[in-house]
């Protein structure tokens, strides 16, 4: 199950041969290492894309971060919970 968080966050990304991988983001006062990405997709709304990330952190918690092309920030947009 997930909880929608939708806040900005601080994100730490890559930039190489034209991909965008998110390294690590900083929310609550806290810093994530970003230790695996398992999903990558796109999604439009209306003239706005948004680039999705679902990732996985050192002690193994899922996160799904969205990045808005248009304005080039960062959004935490869900985190798995039990």
């Amino acid at each position: 199950m997930y909880q929608e968080i939708e806040e900005p966050v601080d994100v730490i990304a890559l930039f190489e041969k034209g991909r965008m991988r998110p390294l690590r983001f900083r929310w609550n006062e806290k810093v994530y290492k970003v230790v695996k990405v398992t999903g990558d997709w796109q999604s439009e709304i209306g003239r706005y894309r948004l680039r999705h990330f679902a990732v996985q952190d050192e002690a193994s918690n899922f996160f799904e971060l969205s990045f808005d092309q248009y304005d080039s920030v960062w959004q935490l947009t869900r985190i798995a919970v039990e």
